[in-house]
């Protein structure tokens, strides 16, 4: 367990608020990538995608300074079954949650499942859902993965692809204005 990479950012002042978002999500639901590709949106930055795949090590963090004087922090948290139990650990704190699922992968779908139900029963923390990389062919469709899910009509869900930014800054956007409505 461990922490696997930090931003070039440094410490924040006191005066910053902090708003710490967890990248949560099946294993290989595309996370790392969501959560470079978000630093890049969010610093207005070339999306640098490599393609290569790394599953985290337990949790990572990026730290992301905003314009209006908060500080965006982003958890992903590590989807391999090993890391789940520790989870709890790395909430203090948080402020919203994304849901990051795989939408070339029916199989991960049970364990996308259950992740919400620990998102909407024991966070409850506002969050958003990413369909992610639709960029893919033979993607499953945002509907079928919330009737699958058992998602409510006041969740909002985004068709994304980390690999191209598609929808990314949408998603974030949207969980920043949930965190504040909820503040």
């Amino acid at each position: 367990m461990g922490i696997t990479q930090l931003s070039k950012t440094k410490v924040t002042s006191k005066q910053e608020k902090v708003l710490k978002f967890l990248l949560m999500g099946p294993a290989g639901a595309g996370k790392s990538t969501f959560g470079s590709c978000l630093e890049c949106v969010i610093e207005e930055t070339q999306l640098n995608s490599s393609g290569i795949y790394m599953p985290t090590p337990g949790v990572a963090f990026y730290k992301v300074p905003l314009n209006n004087g908060k500080c965006y922090v982003n958890w992903e948290l590590g989807g391999q079954q090993r890391y789940q139990p520790l989870w709890k650990l790395w909430w203090k704190g948080a402020t919203g949650a994304f849901l990051i699922i795989d939408s070339s992968n029916e199989e991960a779908l049970a364990v996308a499942k259950n992740i919400h139900q620990l998102i909407i029963g024991e966070l409850r923390l506002p969050y958003v859902v990413c369909i992610n990389k639709q960029d893919l062919p033979n993607t499953l469709s945002p509907e079928m993965i919330a009737s699958h899910l058992e998602i409510n009509d006041s969740t909002i869900i985004f068709p994304t692809s980390a690999a191209t930014g598609a929808n990314v800054k949408e998603a974030f956007l949207e969980l920043v204005q949930r965190t504040e409505r909820e503040a």
